[in-house]
Parts: C-alpha cells; structure tokens; sequence
C-alpha cells in the first residue's frame, strides 16, 4: 500500500498544465449542467406540460414524437445522456488546459570548445574609416567601426556549431556580459545593445578585457579555449599587454585577432558633434595597430586578420586557424526538461461522450 501511494505522489509531482486557465472554466460548467438537471429539463420535459391538458390515455392523440420517445425512455436513460455531453465538455476542456506529464532531464552530448569574445568599446569605435580622405571601401565609409564591428561578430557566430561562447566588452575598464552559452542568440541580443558611451571610463584597457576573458574560460579548463578579439589596438599600454598576452599563453589559450579600422584610420568624433583633439590641438586620428596586434596572435598562437567584407577574415581566422588549432572536445551537457503530452487521454474519450450526446440529440430533433 505504501508503494502505490508513492508512485500515486510520484505521478502527481511530474504532473503539469500547459495551459491551467481553462481548467477555471470547469467548476462553471459543473454549475450549469446541475441548474440544467434541476431546473431548466424539468420545465421542459414534455411529459410534465402534457400532463396539465390530459389524461395519460390522451397522450398519443395530444402530442407524437417527442412525448412518445419520453414515455419509452426512463429518467436513468436521459440523465446519462445529458452526463454524457457535461463530461464531454469537461474533457475538452481538460484537452485544452494541456495535460502533460513525465518530465526527463535528459543527458546529451556536445562536441565543440569554449570561446570568449572580446569587444572593443572605446571611444575609436566610433570612428568612420576614410573621414581622414584617404580612398577605402564604399561600406567603410558608411559605417562607424562599431557597426561593422557588431556585423563580424554576427557573422562568426553563424559559424559555430556546438561551441560556447562568453562575451566581454572593454573601454577604460572591462565587462563580462555574457557567461559561457551556447544561446548565440543571447550573446548577439547583448552585442547589439553596445554604446561607447554606456562604459564611462574611456581609455582601452586590453590587458584587463584578456584577464576578464581567461577568468570567463576558467570553468572550461581541459576544454578546446581560445579567445576572439575584434580591436583597433589603440591606446594599449605594451608592457601589460606583454603579460597579459604571457599568461594566456601559459593556459594554453590563443588568441585570434579581428583588426577594426584601417591602418590609415579617420577622425574620432566627440560627445558636441566636432571631432577629438589632442594635446597639441591638432584633430586626432585614430589607426589600426596591426603590428602591434599580429604580436599579440604571435605571442599566444593565435592567428591575426584584418577585417574585410567578404568574409575572407573568418576564412583565415576560424576555418584556417581556429579550427585547426583549437581542439573540440564532447562534453556532456544537460537539456531543458521534456514534456510528455497527454492531452489525447483526454480528447478521445471527449469525442466518444460528444458523439454519444449529439448522437441522442439528433434522434430526438427528428421526432
């Protein structure tokens, strides 16, 4: 007895509703149907009006059809029938509110690796390459390397397939956004909402967006790791760098370099509309470094390209470098709980007990 009430709570527990609201509207049919039993059918029954005018003996010549189908029919007989259109009512509803039931965490297996991305949010983001005079491409002119920034990162997450990705964004200070997911979409949704001036300590602190990126690979220790930097490389402080560059070395963790801009840069825009001016008061241009970011890739195992338009920067990056570089490693994983449905156990006895009624029913519309 106390195993078949554990296995009753059992059942209970991983019992659920998709739709529980419908289930309101059952107590309101419970309602109506016994007003309907109690008090609306005896008003009607034809039987109980006959009965006012004439003699039982009189019935036949009174009324046909359906006082004739109430005399051969017992009270029982009708009371089921309408039971039978109530419960088939009930059903429905109950097919309605989504009965499911037996959830299962069930283990599956991913192969791909662990991947942190970095993003440089500082103020030459806002830079539009060519504003300097110089000829380049039609899409760099109008676009901020900001945009375009967020437009590569959209493109390598198109090539992922099982990998994770963490999503750091840098200025003066560095953040993690995002955790390791494989919810691309999460980290694409983050990397849109992306501002300059939404990290309010401007400057470009590399180093601590790469130490903000192996703390970020750190759960993934004994996985495939490696991290994606899309940068111009300015305003870096070398020394640091160098470290921090040494450390993701030693963890064995590359470090593949997306070069923002171009080598002949363009104006940086200020907060009133003009443009940046340095110490001297000359309007300061901002530049890609890309010597000084091919020696970061160097100095990790990474590879370095510089941004394009044709999709040749993920060709060298991720299908020449980071996959041959980078090992995938299959972990198990848990998925979101499953569902069975169970709404058939209650839709076909629905249909049964309607056919019945409506069956009944049109009987008695043709007498």
């Amino acid at each position: 007895m106390a195993s078949f009430s554990q296995s009753w709570m059992l059942l209970l527990t991983q019992f659920n509703w998709r739709a529980p609201a419908w289930l309101l509207l059952i107590p309101l049919v419970i309602v109506v149907a016994l007003l309907w039993q109690y008090r609306v059918r005896p008003a009607r029954n034809v039987l109980a009006r006959v009965r006012r005018y004439a003699d039982t003996k009189m019935w036949p010549l009174v009324v046909r059809g359906a006082a004739d189908d109430d005399e051969q029919q017992s009270r029982m007989a009708r009371i089921l029938k309408d039971l039978a259109g109530w419960l088939g009512l009930i059903l429905l509803l109950l097919t309605l509110a989504g009965p499911r039931w037996q959830h299962e965490d069930a283990t599956v297996f991913r192969s791909g690796s662990d991947i942190a991305v970095v993003m440089d949010m500082s103020r030459s983001m806002r830079v539009v390459d060519g504003q300097s005079g110089a000829a380049q491409p039609k899409h760099a002119v109008r676009q901020d390397r900001l945009h375009r920034e967020k437009d590569e990162l959209h493109d390598f997450l198109q090539r992922l397939h099982g990998d994770r990705v963490a999503l750091v964004a840098f200025a003066g200070r560095a953040f993690l956004l995002s955790p390791l997911t494989p919810d691309y979409g999460v980290v694409m949704h983050l990397a849109r909402q992306l501002r300059p001036d939404m990290i309010t300590d401007q400057g470009s602190d590399l180093a601590a967006a790469l130490r903000q990126a192996m703390q970020a690979l750190k759960p993934a220790r004994g996985h495939g790791r490696a991290v994606v930097l899309l940068t111009d490389g300015e305003n870096v402080d070398q020394g640091e760098l160098k470290q921090a560059a040494a450390a993701l070395a030693r963890a064995s963790i590359p470090v593949f370099v997306l070069g923002v801009g171009t080598p002949e840069g363009g104006l940086v825009p200020a907060d009133d509309g003009r443009f940046v001016h340095d110490a001297a008061g000359r309007v300061a241009q901002s530049r890609l470094h890309e010597q000084r970011l091919k020696a970061l890739a160097r100095a990790t195992g990474g590879v370095y390209a510089r941004m394009r338009s044709d999709g040749g920067d993920w060709d060298a990056l991720y299908d020449g470098g980071m996959v041959q570089t980078v090992k995938r490693t299959r972990v198990a994983s848990r998925q979101r709980l499953r569902w069975r449905e169970a709404f058939a156990w209650a839709l076909m006895p629905a249909m049964l007990l309607f056919g019945v009624w409506w069956k009944s029913r049109m009987r008695a519309w043709q007498t």
